[in-house]
C-alpha cells in the first residue's frame, strides 16, 4: 500500500489507492449528531406552534427517534469502516 498521503492529495487520488473513509468518519459522525439535534428541534418548535401539547409529544417522539438516527447512523458507518478493513485485508492475503 503506498503511503499515506494528505486529505486533499487522496480526494484527487483516481486510482483509488489511498482510503480516507477512516479519517472522514469522524467528521460525517458528528454531523450527523448534529442533523438529528437540529431536526429534534424544528420538529418540537413545529409542534408548539400548533398547541403547547403537540410540542411535548413532538419532543417525545423526536428524542426517541434521535436516539434510533444515531444508532443507525453508527452502525451505517461501522459498516463502512468493516467492509474497509476486508477489502485491505483481502489486498494484504492476495498481494504479498
Amino acid at each position: 500500500m503506498p503511503e499515506e498521503k494528505n486529505f486533499f492529495a487522496g480526494l484527487v487520488d483516481f486510482s483509488f489507492q489511498q482510503q480516507i473513509m477512516r479519517r472522514i468518519v469522524k467528521v460525517l459522525y458528528i454531523i450527523g449528531i448534529l442533523a438529528g439535534g437540529i431536526d429534534v428541534v424544528v420538529y418540537v418548535v413545529q409542534g408548539s406552534q400548533q398547541s403547547p401539547a403537540e410540542g411535548l409529544i413532538n419532543f417525545g417522539i423526536g428524542i426517541v427517534s434521535f436516539f434510533v438516527g444515531v444508532l443507525v447512523w453508527r452502525g451505517m458507518l461501522e459498516l463502512a469502516l468493516l467492509v474497509q478493513r476486508i477489502a485491505e485485508s483481502i489486498d494484504r492475503a492476495t498481494h504479498p
